[in-house]
């Protein structure tokens, strides 16, 4: 259904916000572009070289996948600097939806990104898509922050209640990571 009142125009720059939501959602939807831009979010400024080092990309890939994020502007390159290197800041959105807030923060990214290498996590979302992973990662935070047990969390993903502990237990470890580059993630130490 299409709407013809104003709310869209409500923004004092449209074309921003949109071109950021069409960014993470490319991010959210490539796990090899989430690794590279969590990579360089952790650890910049980098040099494209340490990128391609550490992360086991080609040469050509590894440029072809930082001009990508450049032009999306979740990265920026640094050319007065020899080498040149690369930074990233971190990512954040909030949608207000008919069904509520929602924030896309660095751990989501990340989250998608970990699916290269963590089954729990890739299988997860091959079964489920990135939404549910997101709802996943909401419950496992929630369960760190000791307001829901893991079976409880599990039980309101509506998945199989194994696999969403499976789920939930293997975004915890990215969580942990997270916060070391996620303001969003605070975390009170008591």
């Amino acid at each position: 259904m299409i709407s013809t009142d104003d709310r869209f125009t409500t923004a004092t720059d449209p074309e921003e916000p949109l071109s950021d939501l069409l960014s993470y959602a490319k991010l959210l939807d490539n796990p090899k572009l989430a690794r590279l831009y969590i990579y360089v979010l952790q650890r910049g400024p980098v040099t494209v070289e340490a990128v391609k080092t550490d992360l086991d990309v080609p040469h050509s890939t590894a440029y072809k996948y930082v001009s990508e994020l450049e032009e999306m502007g979740v990265l920026t390159r640094h050319e007065s600097e020899t080498p040149t290197t690369i930074s990233a800041d971190p990512i954040h959105l909030e949608l207000t939806t008919q069904h509520g807030e929602l924030r896309v923060t660095p751990v989501l990214v990340a989250a998608v990104a970990r699916s290269l290498e963590k089954d729990d996590i890739r299988i997860f979302l091959d079964r489920h898509g990135v939404a549910k992973l997101a709802a996943a990662l909401h419950y496992a935070i929630r369960v760190m922050d000791g307001e829901l047990t893991q079976r409880t969390a599990a039980n309101r993903l509506d998945v199989h209640p194994v696999e969403g502990m499976t789920a939930i237990a293997a975004l915890q470890d990215v969580i942990e990571a997270a916060a070391e580059y996620d303001p969003s993630l605070d975390f009170d130490e008591e």
